[in-house]
């Protein structure tokens, strides 16, 4: 089994976005009014899965419109995209790095994926959806879609960027891991599993990726590098930080276990697009 982690463009944001360590309506607001010399750069992950069940595509980064040029246009963004995300992200797509041009690059059309994971709704994890509607099947877990439009979520997590495809929306159902216990199984076999990291949002799931006894784990937004789990420090853009820390001890723990190949943080500066062999 091969995992391709894909680059797909960056966000430019406030240092306090991976480490801030708390969460309320008024830090966001300042994260959205962050100078550009309080920002840092963040690159956006997603992953292709080359496996024995098909081609699986985990989150889709941004999508070409945001960044026609390949350089960051907060007025094509602003067509996508409402105002306070643009400002917020400040989203930037090099040319050849949407993820549709990475997976032409590879001979891979959307219509020869099997699956579109999506771990949760925000923009930075959607927009390149519109890519992908030619893929055999779209899922994303039923407990995010749900929440997405009835909290303050709604506010990062605009329907026109997925509201139109049709999604398969699974139940989280009962396991004996995981923060809260709440595992999706894919194909019913624990190679492919969608496990409930409550915090940054209540539906975002990691993905859990089996081969034999060894796993690599994705954590989406759980955590933005090793650094949340190994000091403890909460991403600053959520809003349920007891939950975020219940997430990252099970991350912990996963990464500690002998048998993780690999724990892939959605936004780790450190993370090279690559394959990791499983």
């Amino acid at each position: 089994m091969k995992i391709h982690v894909l680059r797909c463009g960056s966000i430019r944001v406030s240092e306090t976005v991976p480490f801030g360590n708390r969460i309320d309506l008024r830090d966001s607001a300042r994260q959205l009014a962050e100078s550009d010399r309080k920002r840092i750069t963040l690159p956006v992950f997603a992953y292709l899965i080359e496996h024995h069940k098909g081609l699986i595509l985990v989150d889709t980064g941004w999508c070409r419109e945001i960044s026609p040029e390949g350089v960051y246009d907060p007025q094509a963004a602003a067509k996508v995209l409402p105002t306070h995300l643009v400002r917020f992200f400040h989203p930037l797509l090099p040319a050849g790095e949407a993820v549709h041009e990475q997976l032409a690059a590879r001979g891979i059309r959307p219509g020869d994926l099997d699956c579109v994971l999506l771990t949760h709704l925000d923009a930075d994890h959607v927009a390149g959806l519109r890519h992908m509607c030619g893929a055999k099947r779209i899922v994303v877990p039923e407990y995010e879609y749900y929440w997405s439009c009835r909290t303050v979520y709604k506010l990062r997590q605009p329907q026109s960027l997925w509201i139109q495809y049709p999604m398969e929306r699974p139940f989280y159902h009962g396991a004996t891991f995981g923060p809260n216990h709440w595992v999706i199984d894919l194909f019913g076999d624990e190679s492919v599993q969608l496990v409930n990291v409550p915090g940054h949002t209540e539906g975002q799931a990691a993905v859990l990726i089996r081969n034999g006894g060894k796993f690599v784990l994705l954590t989406a937004d759980a955590a933005f590098s090793p650094r949340n789990w190994q000091e403890m420090i909460t991403p600053g853009y959520g809003f349920g930080r007891g939950w975020q820390v219940k997430s990252l001890r099970w991350i912990a723990e996963m990464a500690d276990d002998p048998d993780c190949v690999k724990v892939l943080c959605s936004h780790d500066p450190e993370t090279e697009p690559g394959i990791v062999s499983l």
